[in-house]
């Protein structure tokens, strides 16, 4: 190997291993589960390759167990008003001190992702959550419609929380 290749393919894998360490910044509440069951709605999230040609995102939680959760996924393909999906996968508790961590799987086990709730409002009307990695930040809502003024006053807030927030779309 050339002496200038191995001191850039130090670097990258360095780099690999720093992106594969970032996390989420930490949760700023603790979430009473009770509170927190229910439906929610997609407001704002970043693309993915899961929600391709979704819109009108919602979610429902419902409790299994003390820290153990179902979770219904709604889309609407194609349009507001189109054909429905439904994808139901599983969550439990993974930091039982603010109840804001959770792993979800997906297609019985063999698909696990780690979310952490990163903020929530006092009356349990929106949440800013994201995958553990931070990547991929979403808001979320009791009500299926924000105003123009609040979507930008958590948009902001997630950029002071440290998430991206450049990519967000509303569907």
């Amino acid at each position: 190997m050339p002496r200038l290749a191995l001191p850039l393919a130090a670097a990258l894998v360095l780099m690999i291993a720093t992106a594969a360490a970032a996390e989420a910044p930490e949760p700023t509440r603790t979430i009473d589960l009770d509170r927190f069951m229910g439906r929610w709605h997609e407001i704002l999230r970043t693309p993915n390759d899961h929600q391709r040609d979704c819109w009108a995102a919602s979610q429902v939680w419902s409790r299994r167990a003390a820290n153990d959760f179902s979770i219904s996924q709604t889309c609407h393909r194609g349009a507001r008003d189109g054909r429905v999906t439904t994808l139901n996968s599983r969550a439990r508790v993974t930091d039982t001190s603010t109840n804001a961590k959770f792993e979800a799987s997906f297609f019985a086990g063999l698909i696990r992702e780690r979310y952490w709730v990163i903020d929530i409002a006092p009356d349990y009307s929106w949440m800013i959550a994201t995958t553990a990695d931070g990547r991929f930040p979403a808001l979320l809502s009791r009500s299926p419609t924000m105003s123009a003024a609040e979507q930008t006053r958590l948009r902001n807030r997630m950029a002071e929380l440290g998430l991206p927030n450049r990519q967000l779309i509303q569907r």
